[in-house]
């Protein structure tokens, strides 16, 4: 009978073997290695790239309150057979203490796991195909988009922000009544993150941290005069390494920085938007020589 299973396994072995090397190899004990999906062989990583870009769209456009940091799986080294896949995101909530002009953050992050039972090769080209890929349903499993209802509800990191009353200050985006000066602020924070975006893929983003994404600037005003208390830009970002079981070791975290500067909203507005070819992250702030990348430095990682 010893002799009869030992055949039967080594028959076994060997029409895997006909069938497809690599599925043979992957099957013997301890055999099988993981990569990220961007390091298999066969991955297309530009369109890798492009299906992210495209389902984090769709995020953005559904969801406001979460920010898409990095999606990445875990494939087999041979086959690409999907072991484990995670989406990171990250959301920010600032409020001013009235009394006080100080900022409060919370800013939690996500690591939201999804283990589609497909190879890499086959997910780029389903989700690729689909009309709408964040709502796809994928092979064994659900949608990216129906996993991270559960995972939303537990955040990492991140703390309650405390009741505030009414004082002597403001947060900007409160501090504004019109339509008109609103979307000012709302231009000038755009021209901010927009500097950082340009700069992050030299600087901040070549680190573990590639995925670093601006969530909230926020500014704690006086409300009778419109002078910038203080300031406070907040990041979300991740990074993720395969361990040798297959699964993922996933690092997220949230990064507030203080920006100091001395003047009014309006100034600071007029900084920030005002027409030239040095980005707004990159021009010193009303009242001081210093820069919101400056305020970056020893901050971000």
């Amino acid at each position: 009978m010893k002799y009869a299973a030992l055949a039967v396994v080594m028959l076994s072995a060997c029409a895997l073997a006909d069938v497809d090397p690599d599925a043979a190899e992957e099957q013997e004990s301890g055999a099988t290695q993981y990569v990220n999906i961007l390091d298999f062989a066969k991955t297309d990583q530009g369109a890798w790239y492009d299906l992210v870009r495209a389902v984090n769209a769709q995020v953005a456009a559904e969801d406001s309150a979460h920010t898409p940091l990095t999606l990445f799986c875990s494939v087999t080294s041979k086959r690409g057979d999907i072991k484990d896949c995670a989406w990171t995101f990250a959301s920010s909530q600032a409020v001013v203490d009235g009394a006080t002009a100080a900022i409060a953050v919370d800013a939690p992050t996500f690591q939201c796991h999804i283990a589609p039972k497909t190879t890499a090769p086959r997910l780029i080209a389903l989700l690729q195909g689909s009309a709408n890929a964040l709502h796809e349903p994928l092979p064994g499993t659900t949608s990216l988009a129906d996993a991270l209802p559960d995972c939303f509800a537990h955040p990492i990191g991140g703390s309650a922000l405390p009741a505030v009353a009414a004082g002597t200050y403001v947060e900007a985006s409160a501090y504004y009544t019109t339509t008109t000066n609103q979307q000012k602020w709302s231009d000038a924070k755009t021209a901010l993150v927009a500097g950082f975006d340009r700069v992050c893929g030299d600087t901040f983003c070549s680190g573990d941290f590639t995925d670093l994404q601006s969530l909230t600037f926020a500014c704690a005003i006086t409300k009778s005069t419109g002078n910038v208390k203080s300031c406070a830009w907040t990041f979300g970002g991740s990074w993720t390494l395969v361990a040798k079981t297959g699964g993922l070791a996933l690092t997220s975290q949230s990064f507030t920085c203080p920006v100091a500067m001395h003047g009014t909203i309006a100034q600071l507005i007029t900084t920030l938007t005002a027409t030239g070819t040095e980005d707004a992250i990159r021009r010193p702030l009303p009242g001081t020589t210093a820069t919101a990348y400056d305020a970056l430095l020893g901050c971000l990682p």
